[in-house]
């Protein structure tokens, strides 16, 4: 069942601008990855697709006579059980209880579904919109909060799946496992110079990864042909500058104004020039010209522009070399005790640490630092964890207030960098993903000897997520990035930790096995 989108125009209450304006699009059956910055409307075309939001104008058809009962939508919140999870997975039918059983939901996970983990929710909330075996569904940012052994699980479920299937995702690998079109929203004004303030999309034949590919190679090849274009014109103008100094001399040559009008014999000589045109070439050649300079310059305005926005930190390199000694021991956290070979984290050492839920991290990314305050250090280490709490909101709120206007100036450029646009600071109304990449900005701007970060591209879009590895890869601090995204960690990291576990046994261990997909510089 294809989708159809046709003129579509929709705008929120609040807001003094179509966010779709005449927008039109079909997506066909398979998997489509739609991708592109916060705030672009990624979230709110699912709705409109699902029937959630109401379209302002327009339509939005299924093929196949299908219609909203057609179409499921998992939203990326998970607190509430599915509305149909008891039914579901009580029913007779044994293709609808298949789901549960792939996914590998249970009955004691039913009867305590608010004490579950965010992966084990994804896996119920996922199974269940499956069970309904719609014609549409629609994923927004279904690999939060999941390990690696979750995210495989449900892209092999998902896989099976033979309807239209629509996901909203900054995780490369995981989209590019199942979607073969990747569709990248943008707002036209802040992509294009003279661009309209309203959502417009490029659509690609491939996954994710190549798509982002294929699109930066061609902004920078729209820069270019600009670029030659405009420097051309401005050539043009150079030549009917010079032609049009040449053509006033000739002008001078022709005026009698200098000649005595006794002088007949000057006087016939200036005529026959007149008559034969000798000294109108200069102006035939200036006017053809200017049409040429017509035609480059209209020939540039037909191209797209892309707007080059700069990435990654501006800061200065951290002054901290001392090396921190992890000597070998055993932690212990309830009845789980963990393992730690001794190593040696030195400044440009960026580890990834892998791992399923519950086989550690945590517990040895808090051993780390607790070593570096001990050491009285504590001023040389940021962590950032997976979910910020008000409190710790407040606080980051704080310190930027408590800026010099300086230092300010510092943090927004950084913020800029990476995707975020400083305005929105006015209201301290930040998204998750923003509020982090705001803390992140702070923090570099201070000396460090170990950043740590707990899945630091949760709740952000691929341009953000692209942008904060562009900026972490040029970093020269320390770092222990905790992350399931393959291609986010394979750009940083240059050593590979895992945590694994067996019973309520762990260990950290250096891996190079390609589980890791961290290079070696």
């Amino acid at each position: 069942m294809s989708i159809q989108i046709t003129k579509l125009n929709f705008s929120y209450p609040a807001s003094t601008a179509n966010l779709f304006e005449d927008f039109s699009l079909k997506i066909a059956e398979g998997w489509t990855c739609v991708a592109g910055s916060n705030g672009c409307g990624k979230s709110t075309l699912l709705k409109l697709i699902a029937g959630i939001l109401q379209a302002d104008s327009g339509k939005i058809s299924c093929g196949n006579g299908g219609n909203s009962g057609d179409v499921i939508y998992c939203a990326q919140e998970t607190a509430e059980p599915p509305e149909n999870l008891y039914t579901a997975f009580w029913s007779d039918d044994n293709e609808t209880r298949k789901f549960f059983s792939r996914l590998c939901v249970t009955e004691e996970m039913l009867e305590r579904y608010e004490t579950l983990s965010g992966g084990e929710k994804k896996r119920i909330q996922i199974a269940c919109a499956l069970a309904e075996r719609p014609a549409v569904l629609l994923l927004d940012e279904p690999t939060n909060h999941l390990d690696a052994k979750t995210a495989r699980m449900i892209c092999a479920a998902l896989g099976d799946f033979s309807g239209t299937g629509i996901m909203v995702s900054h995780d490369r690998a995981f989209a590019d496992s199942l979607c073969s079109r990747t569709v990248y929203l943008y707002n036209e004004a802040a992509a294009f110079a003279g661009g309209r303030d309203c959502v417009a999309y490029d659509s690609y034949p491939c996954g994710l990864t190549k798509a982002l590919e294929l699109r930066q190679s061609g902004a920078d090849q729209s820069r270019g042909e600009w670029e030659r274009l405009n420097a051309k014109a401005g050539a043009e103008k150079e030549r009917s500058a010079r032609l049009e100094a040449q053509n006033q001399k000739a002008k001078a040559r022709l005026s009698k104004k200098q000649i005595d009008s006794r002088d007949h014999d000057a006087q016939a000589k200036i005529d026959a020039a007149r008559i034969t045109g000798k000294d109108r070439s200069t102006g035939d050649a200036k006017a053809r010209l200017e049409t040429q300079i017509r035609q480059t310059e209209s020939e540039r305005d037909s191209v797209q522009k892309a707007l080059r926005r700069k990435e990654g930190f501006a800061l200065n390199q951290t002054d901290y070399s001392k090396p921190l000694a992890v000597e070998e021991t055993v932690l212990q956290a309830g009845s789980y005790s963990l393992k730690i070979p001794r190593m040696e984290i030195k400044r440009g050492t960026k580890i990834a640490l892998t791992g399923e839920n519950g086989a550690g991290k945590s517990l040895f990314v808090r051993h780390v630092i607790s070593l570096l305050e001990k050491a009285g250090r504590a001023n040389e280490v940021l962590y950032l964890p997976q979910e910020i709490s008000d409190a710790q909101r407040d606080e980051i709120f704080c310190e930027l207030d408590d800026l010099e206007e300086s230092e300010r100036g510092e943090v927004l450029s950084t913020l800029y960098r990476l995707g975020s646009e400083p305005e929105r600071l006015e209201g301290k109304d930040l998204s998750p993903g923003e509020l982090r990449k705001l803390m992140i900005a702070l923090a570099v701007q201070k000396p460090l000897s170990l950043l740590v970060l707990d899945e630091p591209t949760n709740h952000m879009d691929i341009t953000s997520v692209v942008a904060l590895e562009n900026a972490l890869a040029s970093l020269d601090c320390a770092m222990i990035v905790v992350s399931h995204d393959k291609a986010f960690l394979q750009k940083i990291a240059n050593e590979n930790l895992v945590a694994e576990r067996n019973g309520n046994c762990g260990q950290i261990i250096w891996s190079s096995s390609g589980d890791a997909l961290v290079r070696k510089p």
